[in-house]
């Protein structure tokens, strides 16, 4: 399945590639629309070394790259070939001297590589540093021992202390099984089949017990955690999360392995609490305790721990922008120093730690920053670029964001992001963007399709209107039944602040957004016409009534999916007339501003009738309409092939110009 490739050594700083300088360059729309070109950057124990995955040049495939960072040499240890359908999903260690890491494959039924109507064969391997030894995990027992030959396998823990073995998690014979597998033979044991067919992960403690597990809920409507004891013994019902899939899960959530028996550290947000915090969750009792990690005014979200005995080393929240906490001062006082270096323009996280603490992985990422992995010596107190994810962006021509604080009609504290290309003055073209969900939010830093746009001479306004998540319960749950009218306001409260403090040129503004957010876009080309000269839905709905009687038709009347759309838009019968008030469809006659319509025909989540009865609907009021649609593309525009995304930013942008002008 896999090809070696022998002996490739290549200086580091073919690996770096960050482009700093202040040379102007052309930027296209290509450039922006790449695949990340580096990805599952993981330090050995020793801190000595890192493994990632990075695109070989060219398009060819992708390879395995082990990097010692201090000689500043990097070695190619394995390849995937586009070419016979092969790509390589992520790859960690296990111990100082061997790695795994999974592969998949593209095929029809009977086996054949396949570009399109395939199904994904994933399998994984062990291999020493050097790429020497190759093992499957399962070798020579997979029809023996797995339900089928796609069935994936989930690496549930590399077990730290353990040198031999891994825990993996897969569909067998009787359901989803736990194995213990030897990562020299490949060989597996079982460890837990007590789980059914709808479970779809486990969690361990610290020791490797399967202490919890996570079940689907049926049509993707949610999900139930179980609970069990150390010792092993009945599952118990832990907590039941129905939403929809699109929305954010801040109820409950593990996230990793904790100090002791039984104990597993997961994100809760208990009934009567704002925001979520951080717990050591106990599998025995299902107490949550007092939280470890918390923030009064934010989501507590993620926690980094000691390799060596699971305690907690860091938690981080989102306000307005990322942040981890170390729970040692004098670790505290480098994190201070990491942020100080990027001198306030970029986040950064904590990725993966070396046994004895001195050696950091790092994430940073900011608007100006595209996402890079940084090396970080503690004693040295060194920073150490490794390599950006999208190395052909120059920095020094991205745009810089910043936060905007307004207020609402009603008095109520709301904030966005404004991001300003450089060497314009204001007032400024303005592109208005809605962020999807609406259970979702923005976050500062790096974003290709904004970028691209403030590229071609537009600021950008991203609003965290109510309804987002990320500012508390009340605030998210303020955005209920609110589509096209609270929530709206605050859009539009945001573009008229801007207008009054002078960022914004009144007679120049459009607005663009994707998902909900293109559903906010027509609502404003509908609902305050006067504001806005063009309008820019990618896969937004347009007409609710359709959208719910869609949503019952697919998932049923009694799902819990679909009571969670009656729930944050109203009931398609006895909320008709104001469903019908909020849908742009069917205020059509109300638009101004020209509209362009893009939708993927494959768009399970927003259906691509929406965009085509929103078509119809200003063709028959006599209104001026584009429509796009893109075939074998889905809802998420960041998933889409390399050369869709770069013809949609080309077809957006073409029309951006002809009605803002551009620069």
């Amino acid at each position: 399945m896999l090809r070696r490739i022998f002996a490739a050594v290549c200086a580091l700083a073919a690996v770096v590639a960050i482009p700093a300088s202040a040379q102007t360059q052309a930027l296209t729309a290509e450039m922006f629309a790449r695949d990340a070109n580096l990805w599952s950057a993981s330090l050995s124990p020793s801190g000595q070394w890192v493994a990632m995955i990075q695109r070989v040049e060219g398009g060819g495939g992708e390879s395995i790259l082990v990097v010692d960072w201090r000689t500043r040499q990097a070695q190619a240890v394995q390849t995937a070939r586009r070419t016979r359908g092969l790509f390589l999903d992520w790859v960690t260690w296990k111990g100082n001297d061997r790695l795994l890491f999974s592969a998949s494959q593209r095929v029809d039924w009977d086996g054949t590589p396949q570009d399109t109507s395939y199904s994904v064969i994933r399998r994984v391997y062990s291999m020493n540093r050097d790429g020497s030894g190759v093992t499957q995990m399962f070798e020579g027992q997979m029809r023996q021992l797995l339900n089928a030959d796609y069935a994936p396998m989930h690496l549930i823990d590399v077990l730290e202390n353990d040198p031999e073995n891994v825990l993996f998690g897969t569909w067998g014979q009787n359901g989803y099984t736990v194995y213990r597998v030897n990562v020299a033979t490949g060989r597996p044991t079982v460890v837990d089949d007590d789980s059914g067919w709808d479970t779809g992960r486990i969690f361990v403690d610290g020791a490797g017990n399967p202490v919890m597990r996570m079940d689907f809920l049926s049509y993707g409507s949610g999900y139930r955690f179980f609970r069990r004891s150390p010792d092993g013994g009945r599952w118990q019902l832990a907590h039941e999360v129905r939403r929809s899939t699109i929305a954010q899960n801040r109820d409950f959530s593990p996230l990793y392995p904790g100090p002791g028996a039984g104990q597993v550290y997961v994100a809760a947000r208990p009934e009567g609490q704002e925001y979520q915090s951080i717990y050591l969750y106990d599998t025995r009792t299902g107490e949550l305790g007092a939280p470890i990690y918390s923030h009064p005014n934010a989501d507590a979200e993620a926690v980094r721990v000691d390799p060596n005995d699971y305690s907690l080393l860091a938690g981080c929240h989102e306000a307005q922008r990322w942040q981890c906490r170390a729970s040692d001062p004098r670790m505290q006082r480098h994190f201070d120093a990491i942020a100080a270096y990027f001198q306030g323009a970029a986040d950064f996280t904590l990725q993966d730690v070396s046994r004895d603490r001195s050696t950091w992985l790092i994430w940073v990422d900011g608007p100006t920053i595209p996402p890079t992995y940084y090396i970080y010596d503690l004693n040295a107190a060194q920073i150490t670029p490794l390599g950006s994810l999208y190395p052909q962006i120059p920095r020094a021509q991205l745009a810089p964001t910043e936060v905007v604080n307004y207020t609402a009609r009603d008095g109520t504290a709301l904030w966005g992001y404004l991001t300003t290309p450089p060497g314009t003055s204001a007032p400024r073209a303005l592109i208005v963007m809605p962020h999807g969900g609406p259970e979702s939010r923005d976050s500062y830093g790096y974003n290709f399709f904004e970028q691209y746009l403030a590229s071609r001479g537009y600021a950008i306004f991203q609003p965290n209107f109510r309804g987002s998540e990320g500012s508390g319960r009340a605030f998210a749950n303020a955005g209920h039944r609110q589509w096209g009218r609270r929530m709206q306001d605050d859009v539009t409260d945001g573009v008229r602040h801007l207008i009054q403090t002078g960022a914004a040129d009144p007679q120049r503004i459009c607005i663009v957004g994707a998902s909900y957010g293109g559903y906010a876009a027509l609502a404003g080309g509908a609902f305050t016409p006067e504001l806005y000269r063009c309008v820019v839905s990618v896969a937004g709905d347009a007409d609710l009534v359709q959208m719910l009687d869609e949503e019952r038709q697919g998932q049923g009347r009694g799902s819990s999916g679909y009571a969670y759309w009656v729930q944050i838009t109203g009931d398609a019968n006895r909320d008709r007339d104001e469903l019908i008030a909020v849908s742009p469809a069917r205020h059509a006659e109300d638009f101004r501003a020209p509209v362009l319509l893009i939708h993927g025909r494959d768009d399970y989540i927003v259906r691509v009738e929406q965009s085509e009865t929103m078509r119809d609907a200003l063709r028959r009021a006599g209104k001026t309409v584009q429509y796009v649609d893109f075939e074998d593309e889905g809802h998420y525009w960041g998933n889409w092939e390399p050369e869709n995304r770069q013809r949609l930013l080309e077809e957006i942008d073409r029309f951006l110009a002809q009605h803002l002008g551009a620069r």
